[in-house]
């Protein structure tokens, strides 16, 4: 029979890498070292009559279970990281759509709003124009009844001076000049021509200047439009750099806040590897084996730390009975 149990011994030497939280397994070594504690003396007659073998048979077992149910966990926790990853994936594109979605509101707003000003702008032009062409109609009245005044008065003047007519034939008999009173009138109309050309000549004139400064108030209008124009765009380009701006400092803060997480993350993780280190070259040297792990390789350092500690609590267990059973013997 023990034959056999030292062939199922040695078939139990080859044991599976465990990967497992530093963290909780130095929680767990100090909870059974607490647990250790409270242990309960047995009667004599109560103890169990456990050889080494079976013990280390039970550990064993309790080391498989533990491993397939941290490949359970390893399995549960790689599914969640695929829903997660799936989750931001999602929650990209819905950024991504709602970004270009503010973008064309964005766009259509400033065409809204351009149109406004323009119909805003042609609305006063029409009123201005429309109260222009009302004074002009009231002074066209004015002129035409102006007009009529005259009319009135010229007739009342060719009643009145129709005595002039006798006048201009004394003139004809007293003059060599003019023979007939159509050479008076015709020399009349000529000089009556000269003066409505001259007349003419300077209208044409004030309507050349009028014309220069209708063109000159009509460049300044379009250069104040585009003057307006341009400081509308400048404001818009000001708010969209103060929006970019915002947006950059926000996004340099998340930055800031996630190197700070890391480097504090770093920081713990290089202090946990030390730890590691430091507790695997202890066990080794009291055990007087030589480093077989690597310094980098924190995971068989775990490995190792773990099996030394389960070994040393079940040495543990193992004298505290037997140094409980030593005393309850020399007591009887």
């Amino acid at each position: 029979m023990a034959p056999n149990v030292k062939r199922n011994s040695k078939s139990l030497n080859h044991r599976a890498q465990i990967t497992t939280n530093p963290q909780q397994a130095i929680a767990e070594y100090f909870i059974s070292k607490s647990e250790s504690k409270n242990i309960k003396k047995l009667s004599e007659w109560d103890v169990a009559r456990i050889s080494p073998a079976a013990e280390l048979v039970k550990a064993r077992r309790e080391l498989d279970l533990a491993e397939s149910q941290l490949v359970e966990k390893q399995r549960e926790q790689a599914e969640k990281r695929k829903e997660m990853d799936k989750n931001w994936a999602e929650l990209r594109r819905k950024e991504l759509i709602f970004r270009q979605s503010f973008q064309k509101f964005n766009k259509f707003a400033k065409e809204n709003q351009d149109k406004r000003e323009r119909a805003e702008h042609k609305i006063a032009e029409e009123i201005a124009l429309q109260s222009k062409r009302r004074e002009e109609i009231k002074e066209m009245e004015e002129k035409l009844k102006s007009m009529k005044d005259i009319k009135e008065n010229m007739e009342k003047h060719v009643a009145d001076y129709g005595m002039f007519q006798d006048y201009l034939e004394k003139v004809i008999s007293e003059t060599s000049q003019f023979e007939t009173i159509s050479e008076i009138l015709t020399r009349y109309e000529c000089l009556t021509e000269a003066r409505k050309e001259l007349s003419e000549r300077q209208d044409q004139n004030l309507q050349a200047l009028e014309d220069a400064s209708t063109e000159m108030v009509r460049l300044t209008d379009d250069k104040a439009q585009k003057l307006i124009n341009l400081n509308n765009r400048l404001a818009d380009l000001q708010g969209r750099y103060d929006r970019a701006k915002m947006n950059a400092l926000r996004w340099e803060t998340a930055v800031q806040r996630i190197k700070e997480t890391t480097a504090a993350k770093h920081l713990e993780l290089t202090q946990v590897r030390a730890c590691c280190w430091n507790v695997y070259q202890q066990i080794c040297k009291r055990k007087g084996i030589p480093l077989e792990v690597d310094r980098e390789d924190v995971e068989h350092q775990l490995v190792h730390i773990k099996r030394t500690i389960l070994e040393l609590k079940r040495i543990v267990r193992v004298a505290r009975r037997r140094a409980l059973i030593e005393a309850r013997a020399k007591e009887a």
